[in-house]
């Protein structure tokens, strides 16, 4: 069977994965959202002002512990890196 014949018997609600049919309903939401976990922080970032404070607060207090200081540095030199002085 061709792709064309395949393509006009699939009715318009079934989706096709690599070839195989797989049946989306139109009711039917997806059991995870496609960015995971992460995209779950994201949202309670936007959407969550007590989330922002909290995070904002541990951040503040992680730059002044010295694994923050060392990160915060190694994060500037990464950004601006000094060019390298010759040896003579």
């Amino acid at each position: 069977m061709g792709l064309r014949q395949q393509a006009q018997e699939t009715p318009a609600n079934f989706v096709t994965i690599d070839g195989a049919s797989d049946s989306q309903g139109t009711s039917s939401q997806p059991k995870s959202r496609m960015a995971g976990q992460m995209g779950e922080r994201i949202k309670d970032l936007m959407t969550n002002p007590q989330e922002v404070a909290r995070t904002q607060q541990w951040m503040g207090q992680f730059g002044m512990s010295n694994e923050g200081f060392q990160f915060n540095q190694a994060r500037m030199m990464m950004a601006n890196p000094q060019p390298q002085q010759e040896q003579q």
